[in-house]
């Protein structure tokens, strides 16, 4: 299994830009939600300092896994500071619900 798992936090005003990046470049699957964290920029506004981002997490073929992180980070910088972090972790496996079977690296190509 040739599989990996990105995890990106970002700002949210930088979502649609980041959905579009991907949709455009062919990833044809991702889950989005919302968390709240402190990091080096924490909200001296609100009491528990909590910062509102998004959390992206998408499977990818780990020979694109490189190219997709560098898609979210360009697509969510905004050049301030502490704008969020990407991971890329390997993948031991991935199971379909569906059809009860074995993701594969092929189906989770980027669609050239």
């Amino acid at each position: 299994m040739n599989l990996s798992k990105i995890t990106a936090i970002f700002d949210q005003l930088r979502q649609g830009v980041v959905e579009e990046t991907l949709i455009g470049r062919g990833v044809s699957g991702f889950t989005l939600f919302p968390v709240r964290g402190r990091g080096n920029y924490f909200d001296s506004y609100n009491d528990d300092h909590l910062v509102d981002h998004v959390q992206l997490e998408v499977y990818v073929n780990s020979d694109d896994a490189r190219d997709v992180a560098f898609l979210i980070v360009e697509a969510a910088h905004s050049g301030v500071p502490n704008e969020g972090l990407v991971s890329i972790s390997p993948v031991d496996e991935l199971l379909w619900i569906h059809d009860k079977r074995t993701a594969t690296d092929k189906e989770l190509s980027l669609q050239r």
